[in-house]
């Protein structure tokens, strides 16, 4: 079974969890996880809860509390029950005082009572044996009324208690009860007096005398001595000095202290202020609530009137303060533009074709109508919102006369028109003149115009008109015109995937989407349609390619590339196979040649050499032995530190396992590489680090929850200050030591993303 998450295992029912289970535990002591039994965790794990850990609503009873059996001898101790905590409710009958007719052999405890109702003596249980109860003020059973205070007079012999008392049941009042000083006699009783009753102080109960300072007597109340008529509104009183209220009077403003800067107090409305009959305190003036443009304030700021704006409200504003916005057209006159307000160029452009191209160069046109000259050509266009097209202003029709060989100078063919005006083909151009006004013949072949044609470059499809006079046709330049033209001037028709609408814009949507010839990238799933190949050149053109294709599969297949670094390994292939990608065991000793395992000349005693022939340990030195350097053109295994004093050079990739980190401690013996995530304060160390004179070195990746961290005082950062960390992100530090960890120098890469 592959190693899985703790959140990826399986779920155990709680009710199949059986005590010979087991858990992963962490021994901090030892650094390592170990396993441990159900059973073992709940006995040992309860003898480590701490006292006073649990509270009570956390134990759940079953159905009648805990049985006195499931509770061991003396396990509940005088301290562990809270005062008052056993109310008579609790307690069993018999279970203070044991009522008997006849006493048991022995007590339930120490200290125990039991009444004998035979003979109304009173016994104690000493722990040993029972004790009677003797002397003065021992109990006994009484007969007759309880009222008043009683004083019992009684005599002991041997263990017998004998009691005279005579109650009078008849008297309202409450009596004493007197007898003889000594021995036993009848008692008699008399009427309390206050002499009889102890007095009270600060600390005891007792009588008290009421002398009528602020307290008198009603009958046998004791009231306060004060009549004040009752009333619940508001009085500015008067007391006596025992505290008393003596009189009163309704609470008037002069009662009541004027408010300062610093002091709470009464106040009067002033000007703008008023107060209604219930107290409340508004503003005297009002206004129509609204939203308003303007507003007029009165000498205590209050708004007593509000406007709209009106125009005269409005100061004339410079053109310097206007810095935003635009003016809409309406705000303009007719006729008040005048032609010293038109900046050059505003209305008519200017540019023209180069000396050596001869191709017109267009600008952006601004507006629909606007005039662009080339002052080469003395041509003429207009924008028409897309492009700019040519102004050909000549008056009449004009009539094709043929077509114009500009590199012989000869008519190539003539219209019937032409023919007629005396146009003939395989001859020359024929001088303007009247009859001929308006004719004109199209460039068919390119060349240098001679004789009645204008002597320059003429292009197809140029044109050359006869104006009735001069010596020469006029030329319209139609080639330059169309070769200046740019492709955001000539209009697209959208059509499939393409939206534009026109060349320049249709041009870059498809550079935009098509898939480059150089590093293309696809994104979803490309499909290799039927017979379909895909065939490599390699690094130069010649008769030789690499094909890929498949055979016909007959279901889906999936072929998934490993995520490492590497050739990819044929049937027909030669070559060598990484160690990882042999299974253990797979290769038997009839698939080993002689020298399988040997990366270059070595003894016995010096490796050692599983049968997977992985070099598992070397002593120290060893390899010195075996030259300057050793070279391993396949990868080897090594699980026991080495010594190689001649060097080593690793032809190919080697691993570092990543160590996580138990606890805090990160022990350079065991790796290079070491995993951490902290959820709190955390304060590293470093242990075993290389001899001084060995440089050492390893790199802690640490994903960083919340807490802070504290490094080893030996660790030293840029500038002496370690870096600032963000919770919630992973840090990569890397840190070096040659001096036997006295002295570490750390570096830190901060804040990746998880």
């Amino acid at each position: 079974m592959a190693d899985l998450k703790i959140s990826e295992l399986s779920a155990l029912a709680g009710s199949n969890l059986a005590s010979g289970d087991l858990v992963a535990v962490v021994d901090d002591s030892a650094s390592e996880t170990k396993k441990l039994t159900i059973g073992d965790l709940i006995a040992n794990g309860v003898t480590l809860i701490s006292d006073s850990t649990i509270p009570g609503a956390k134990i759940t009873f079953a159905a009648g509390g805990i049985a006195t059996a499931a509770i061991a001898d003396s396990a509940i101790q005088t301290a562990k029950i809270n005062d008052d905590a056993v109310t008579a409710a609790k307690l069993a009958n018999n279970s203070s005082v044991n009522l008997v007719t006849t006493l048991p052999g022995s007590g339930d405890f120490t200290g125990q009572l039991a009444l004998d109702t035979d003979d109304n003596k009173l016994y104690a249980w000493d722990g040993s044996a029972w004790q009677s109860l003797k002397g003065a003020g021992s109990l006994n059973a009484a007969t007759g009324s309880t009222t008043g205070v009683v004083n019992i007079v009684a005599t002991t012999t041997g263990d017998t208690v004998a009691i005279s008392a005579t109650l009078d049941d008849t008297s309202a009042a409450h009596q004493f009860l007197a007898g003889p000083t000594s021995g036993a006699g009848a008692v008699s009783y008399r009427t309390i007096d206050s002499a009889d009753l102890p007095t009270s102080s600060s600390s005891a109960r007792g009588a008290v005398i009421v002398n009528g300072e602020g307290l008198r007597m009603d009958s046998d109340t004791i009231e306060v001595d004060n009549d004040v008529t009752a009333s619940t509104t508001h009085h500015v009183v008067t007391y006596s000095a025992k505290g008393l209220v003596t009189g009163g009077r309704a609470i008037t403003s002069a009662d009541v202290p004027a408010a300062t800067s610093s002091a709470k107090g009464a106040v009067i409305p002033g000007t703008g202020l008023a107060v209604d009959g219930s107290g409340n305190l508004n503003h005297s003036n009002s206004v129509t609530a609204g939203t308003y443009t303007k507003v007029t304030v009165d000498a205590q700021g209050h708004v007593s009137t509000g406007d709209t704006l009106a125009a005269d409200d409005i100061p004339a504003i410079p053109a310097s303060k206007i810095t935003s916005g635009t003016f809409g057209t309406g705000l303009l006159g007719t006729n008040i533009v005048t032609g010293n307000k038109l900046a050059d160029q505003s209305v008519t452009k200017f540019g023209g074709a180069s000396a050596t191209d001869n191709v017109v160069t267009f600008p952006d046109g601004d507006y629909k109508g606007q005039f662009f000259y080339d002052e080469k050509n003395a041509d003429l266009y207009v924008y028409t919102g897309t492009s700019y097209v040519p102004i050909t202003v000549i008056s009449g029709n004009l009539i094709n006369a043929g077509a114009y060989n500009a590199n012989t100078n000869l008519l190539t063919s003539v219209t019937t028109a032409g023919s007629a005006a005396g146009f003939t083909a395989g001859s020359a151009l024929p001088s303007p003149a009247t009859t001929n006004l308006n004719y004109y013949v199209v460039v068919d072949t390119s060349g240098t115009g001679s004789g009645a044609a204008p002597a320059v470059a003429l292009a197809p499809p140029d044109m050359l008109i006869s104006l009735g006079t001069g010596s020469t046709f006029s030329l319209i330049d139609v080639s330059n015109a169309i070769a200046g033209q740019t492709a955001a001037n000539i209009s697209v028709v959208p059509a499939g995937t393409i939206s534009s609408t026109d060349v320049q814009a249709a041009l870059q949507e498809l550079d935009t989407e098509k898939i480059g010839a150089a590093s293309p990238t696809f994104t979803g799933t490309v499909s290799i349609d039927t017979n379909g190949t895909l065939v490599f050149e390699g690094s130069s053109a010649d008769d030789y390619e690499t094909t890929v294709t498949v055979t016909n599969p007959t279901a889906d297949r999936t072929i998934t590339l490993p995520n490492v670094t590497g050739t990819v390994v044929t049937t027909g292939d030669t070559g060598t196979v990484a160690t990882g990608m042999i299974a253990d065991d797979a290769v038997t000793a009839a698939k080993l040649a002689n020298t399988a395992v040997t990366p270059g000349s070595y003894t016995a005693s010096a490796i050692t050499v599983d049968a997977q022939g992985r070099i598992t340990a070397a002593s120290s030195g060893s390899f010195a032995a075996l030259g300057s350097v050793q070279t391993f053109s396949a990868a080897q295994t090594f699980t026991a530190q080495t010594t190689h004093n001649g060097g080593l050079t690793v032809d190919g990739p080697y691993e570092q396992a990543a160590e996580a980190v138990a606890a805090l401690d990160i022990d350079l013996s065991t790796g290079n590489y070491f995993t951490k995530t902290i959820n709190a304060n955390s304060t590293f160390t470093f242990s075993n680090p290389p001899s001084s004179g060995t440089v050492g070195s390893f790199t802690l990746e640490l994903t960083h929850t919340s807490g802070t961290v504290t490094w080893p005082t030996s660790v030293k950062f840029p500038a002496d200050t370690a870096p600032t960390l963000t919770t919630g992100k992973t840090h990569l530090f890397v840190f070096v030591t040659d001096d036997g960890g006295t002295r570490y120098r750390g570096a830190a890469l901060a804040d990746y993303v998880n």
